[in-house]
């Protein structure tokens, strides 16, 4: 097959997630695999950035992988490079389309590239899987921008061949925006076994970034949102370190709300406890995660959070790792209880949680034993996305 997968963030400075592994898996299983993105604004590449620019043989996370990256025409400073982009992809989407002979798009884009991508493909017969991850309009900050992008997220969600969700919950979700219910189907998040995986503590490595041998560590992975609740946590800290007074949190990842939280450790003067790492290749993480006793997803529980079954839960799990977590509609429908190598805690009582697991070692070990049976035999890449494949041949002699 030839497949075309379009999303609107930029591939090479994305952190690594599912369209990554998907793209590169196709390609060793024998497909030629396109992918359309949207690069980040970078002034000093304003020149090359007005013109199409095309990577082949690119490969980001499996050795023997292959892929051709094509980047539309943009403006390449912040404020208009989506607009400019916006307007250019049309052209390029349609071209590689003709030119490729493209057998199916799955596609990741809403706002940038998303309704463009419907239409072109409508024209052309090409059937399109649309990939909910989450609630796409849910995330913008500014409100006309956000009821456009519903707009045209309504549009893709009516509008695709096939869509697949993450959850039940994101299923219902798209039927309520206007699905038609056959068009629509879960199909699970997946973890890399091959990185994401369990690695015995290195104790000169968490000695090298301030975690003595002795230390409870708890950690936090991923893109920092305000919604990620970890403001919360470190404004309790102190409580936490009266209970467990070898306390250190880690938190792995970057995002948007890193300079204020990095702020607010300063200003607590936790400088020694609260280890803020930014963003690591995923390659590294495993490593940073082995040294955790317990893993969180505290995210404060929202119009769009509360739908979602979060990728780091997942690879925490893939790592033998306990996870506490608050109780996420999304993610306690498909984790529902402790069987699972989960606990839920409301935002409340979380930090409160924290300490009474935090002093329950064999329950810990219980729970992270059972995480990790479940996502090694439900989770792993290498064979859901065999299952995508026959899927996307389904659509393609259906659509014929």
């Amino acid at each position: 097959m030839k497949i075309l997968i379009i999303h609107e963030v930029d591939w090479f400075k994305k952190v690594i997630f599912e369209p990554h592994h998907l793209a590169e898996l196709f390609s060793i299983k024998g497909h030629q695999v396109f992918v359309i993105d949207c690069p980040e604004p970078e002034i000093s590449k304003f020149c090359d950035s007005l013109r199409t620019r095309t990577v082949t043989n690119y490969q980001r996370v499996y050795e023997n992988s292959s892929i051709t990256v094509i980047r539309p025409p943009c403006v390449s400073i912040i404020g208009l490079n989506r607009i400019s982009y916006f307007l250019t992809c049309t052209k390029i989407i349609r071209k590689i389309l003709a030119e490729e002979n493209i057998d199916i798009i799955l596609l990741y884009g809403v706002a940038t590239n998303g309704t463009q991508t419907i239409r072109i493909a409508k024209e052309m017969n090409i059937p399109v899987v649309f990939r909910v991850l989450d609630i796409a309009h849910g995330l913008v900050q500014i409100p006309i921008i956000r009821q456009l992008v519903k707009k045209y997220e309504t549009f893709v969600l009516r509008n695709a061949t096939k869509i697949l969700t993450t959850t039940p919950d994101l299923a219902r979700y798209a039927l309520e925006m206007g699905a038609k219910t056959a068009d629509v189907e879960t199909f699970p998040l997946g973890i890399n076994t091959n990185d994401f995986r369990k690695l015995s503590k290195d104790h000169k490595f968490a000695e090298s970034i301030g975690i003595a041998v002795d230390d409870k560590v708890i950690v936090f992975m991923g893109t920092i949102y305000g919604f990620a609740g970890l403001k919360e946590i470190i404004s309790k800290f102190d409580f936490l370190k009266n209970k467990i007074s070898n306390l250190k949190f880690l938190i792995i990842g970057g995002g948007p709300s890193f300079n204020e939280l990095q702020s607010l450790v300063k200003r607590k003067k936790l400088e020694s406890d609260v280890i803020l790492t930014g963003f690591k290749p995923q390659q590294e993480l495993p490593r940073y995660i082995a040294l955790g006793d317990l893993c969180l997803n505290s995210f404060e529980i929202n119009y769009v959070t509360n739908r979602i079954l979060p990728t780091k839960i997942l690879e925490y799990f893939a790592c033998g790792k306990p996870v506490l977590s608050t109780p996420l509609e999304g993610t306690k429908e498909l984790l529902p209880n402790e069987d699972y190598g989960i606990v839920y805690s409301t935002s409340e009582n979380f930090v409160n949680t924290i300490s009474e697991l935090l002093i329950n070692e064999q329950k810990l070990y219980d729970l992270g034993k059972k995480a990790y049976a479940y996502v090694t035999e439900n989770h792993d890449w290498k064979i859901l996305s065999e299952k995508i494949l026959e899927k996307f041949q389904k659509l393609i002699k259906h659509n014929s």
